[in-house]
């Protein structure tokens, strides 16, 4: 393996576009806060450049949003659901 390979390069060889993931983030409602999975449709792979880096970021559509997010690919993990029609 190679030391140079992007943050995120062994996780983003389990995703494809199109593939739906979870991530985990912090929700907050009210006065509470809670760490929350959150679920969407990874869209693009983007490569990004952080403190002489490559870091590789999934740009999702979290499901029920009209607003892309931007997660770290590391942060994120397939989705054991099979089928949403």
């Amino acid at each position: 393996t190679s030391k140079n390979k992007a943050l995120g390069a062994s996780k983003a060889q389990n995703l494809v576009v199109g593939d739906i993931v979870t991530w985990k983030t912090w929700s907050y409602n009210m006065d509470t806060e809670i760490f929350e999975s959150k679920e969407g449709l990874l869209i693009e792979v983007i490569e990004e450049n952080r403190l002489e880096n490559i870091v590789l970021i999934g740009k999702i559509m979290p499901f029920g949003a009209s607003e892309y997010e931007f997660i770290p690919i590391i942060s994120l993990k397939k989705s054991t659901k099979q089928d949403y029609l």
